[in-house]
């Protein structure tokens, strides 16, 4: 329950926040952008109350107590953190009032409330926090929608595409409320106004002292993420070191008293889009899981690769998780809420891939087409399968290249396969609760993940059986060969980081399932920009075009001279404004 006290400051943020207009619109119980006709949505299988509460559900991420992230304001101090301005300007979609989102929050912004004792964890991590049961206040976090939600502008038209990669700035949000925590921490009257209104009523001093003991705690904990996290490389909108976020959450969480930082997050990558997904057996670029047995939860058909997947990437984005004590095997206590996800995943399970919309952004020129097909049959078909947009069944039969044949960035799937970290909590635990190998007192971030997202898993599905879950990704070292390619190849070349380069060349000679980049089908590819895992290629255009650079010439050999306008090495981002003629934004 929220006291009497803390109902003041969410109604005074609120009013001060969402314009006055807000309240005098009828608020319908499922509404988003689409329902205005502000945005054009596309057909893609969801009606608007299905797209609602993909935008709002929580999956138990935890970012900030609800009532902190209306007080907060920007680091300048001018106007307030998560208001529609500030958000915007990172790149996050807007979503009206409704009844499945009455604070009018963002594409993907969720509230997550516990208000029993189960939401009581990470304490000896917030001991501060849980003793003021401010774990059982209503909190903010992210869902899926916030990462996987597109828009393109063409002409002044909005058209939005439901689970295409996102153009916002994820680092640049995580970073803004880190600074904006630490600004109002270290003014004083700005830390009175922002104690007011999460407390409801002039504070104290015992009040005071309790808010600035849970506000360092918040602080701490981002500090010490950002301190293994921090990287010289940028991501930038669109970008993310998802896989680096997500292992640093784990050895953060697992109970070592100390930990090892061996790879900052320098591997951005754009997002996935992510219909289709329930046809794919590898997921995510390097294929870290595999989909796997759906066993019957709740009454239906649930893929466990699937909900494991979304258990890792919440565990990343802010879940709270204990998984510094106990065993995987009988299951973490966490704010992870298994029911939700599995109702995402089956929803996503009915998306279908955006087709290009001619009416907004230009008929289709048919005979080139047939000639296009004809050249992508030839030359791209044998890694990227054809399905139809509304082909919700056929096996998408992706392909996984090897790091050496991509000619691609390494890193993404190179930190994964290397990133190693102390076992805390989890040493001589199996990596997959009942089964797989022990991990040791330094191992694998990999094996770490996903014993931590069994647990998660475990905890909240008491009924779940570990036979179903013991192929859930590859083991980074299992089995591994090393490829010859000779003493005189260079790795890298251009490069002066003596320990990338060291890097690169272990991960370019070893064969390994984790070691490769997924090629899947390509329909709805028009509205994914930028391109290649790491976003590199503005637009499908430039993607036609060959490459100036790659990180390593295959065997060693040179390269030929290539004649003709080449890829760009460099191109802004951040725009949603849509190059239809070339296929991606505009740079």
């Amino acid at each position: 329950m929220i006291s009497s006290r803390k109902i003041f400051p969410f109604a005074l943020s609120f009013v001060l926040w969402w314009p006055l207009a807000a309240w005098t619109q009828p608020v319908d119980a499922f509404r988003t952008a689409c329902s205005d006709g502000s945005v054009q949505c596309l057909d893609q299988g969801w009606n608007e109350e299905q797209r609602a509460w993909w935008y709002s559900i929580s999956q138990g991420s935890r970012l900030l107590p609800l009532s902190w992230a209306l007080a907060l304001k920007t680091v300048d101090g001018r106007e307030a953190f998560f208001g529609p301005s500030n958000l915007a300007r990172l790149g996050y979609l807007d979503n009206p009032v409704s009844q499945s989102n009455p604070f009018g929050l963002p594409v993907g912004f969720a509230v997550d409330h516990d208000p029993t004792r189960a939401s009581d964890l990470m304490c000896d991590e917030f001991p501060e926090t849980c003793f003021a049961r401010t774990m059982r206040d209503p909190w903010l976090g992210l869902n899926c929608a916030a990462c996987h939600t597109a828009e393109i502008e063409v002409g002044g038209a909005r058209i939005r595409v439901d689970g295409a990669p996102t153009n916002a700035d994820f680092d640049g949000l995580v970073r803004g409320v880190e600074d904006a925590l630490a600004a109002t921490r270290a003014d004083t009257e700005r830390f009175r106004r922002f104690a007011l209104n999460v407390i409801g009523a002039p504070p104290d001093a015992a009040g005071l002292a309790q808010v600035i003991g849970q506000l360092e705690e918040q602080i701490d904990w981002m500090a010490r993420l950002r301190a293994i996290n921090d990287s010289p490389v940028t991501a930038g909108p669109g970008r993310l070191d998802a896989q680096g976020h997500i292992l640093t959450k784990v050895t953060m969480v697992n109970g070592a008293t100390d930990q090892l930082a061996d790879f900052a997050a320098d591997a951005p990558a754009s997002y996935p889009f992510i219909w289709n997904t329930h046809q794919q057996d590898k997921l995510q670029w390097n294929g870290i899981a595999n989909n796997i047995v759906a066993p019957r939860i709740f009454g239906r058909e649930t893929d466990v690769g699937a909900l494991l997947r979304n258990v890792t990437e919440v565990i990343g984005v802010f879940a709270h998780i204990e998984a510094d004590r106990g065993y995987a095997a009988l299951g973490y206590s966490s704010s992870v809420r298994v029911r939700e996800m599995v109702g995402l995943e089956r929803q996503l399970a009915r998306l279908n891939s955006p087709r290009w919309p001619e009416d907004v952004l230009g008929q289709i020129d048919r005979d080139l087409a047939v000639t296009g097909r004809g050249l992508f049959d030839d030359n791209c078909a044998s890694c990227h399968a054809h399905l139809d947009p509304t082909d919700l069944t056929t096996p998408a039969g992706e392909e996984m290249t090897p790091l050496l044949v991509s000619g691609t960035d390494v890193f993404l799937a190179c930190n994964t396969y290397l990133r190693t970290a102390l076992a805390g909590n989890m040493r001589r635990q199996r990596t997959f609760g009942y089964l797989g190998p022990r991990i040791e007192a330094q191992d694998f971030a990999h094996k770490m993940l996903v014993n931590a997202a069994i647990g998660a898993t475990i905890g909240k599905l008491d009924e779940l059986l570990a036979a179903l879950v013991e192929d859930i990704a590859p083991l980074p070292g299992d089995g591994r060969a090393i490829v010859a390619l000779g003493p005189e190849l260079e790795y890298l070349p251009g490069v002066t980081d003596a320990e990338k380069k060291a890097r690169a060349k272990e991960c370019l000679t070893t064969k390994d399932p984790l070691l490769a980049y997924k090629a899947r089908p390509l329909n709805g590819i028009w509205a994914t920009a930028p391109y290649l895992h790491n976003g590199s290629v503005p637009t499908l255009f430039d993607l036609l075009l060959p490459s100036a650079v790659r990180n390593v010439a295959p065997l060693g050999l040179e390269l030929p001279a290539v004649a003709g306008p080449l890829r760009p090495e460099s191109f802004g981002v951040g725009t949603r404004t849509f190059d239809t003629g070339r296929v991606g934004f505009d740079t």
